[in-house]
């Protein structure tokens, strides 16, 4: 249940929100938000590096947080 609820709220914000994990210093999407696969027009596939799926200047703006 609590995956569903969490799925919901997830696809429902209207903010940007990729889910990420760091492996050798490289940001590897799992998951993105409505609004984030609007916003790169296309989902890619979960496990790709997050530089290859955002334009650049929004990889390195949101690679220290």
């Amino acid at each position: 249940m609590k995956d569903h609820i969490f799925e919901f709220y997830f696809d429902q914000m209207n903010e940007l929100v990729f889910l990420a994990e760091v492996k050798n210093q490289h940001l590897y999407y799992k998951k993105m938000n409505k609004a984030a696969a609007k916003l790169v027009r296309c989902q890619g596939e979960a496990g790709m590096r997050l530089e290859s799926v955002l334009p650049e200047r929004v990889y390195h703006s949101l690679y220290p947080y």
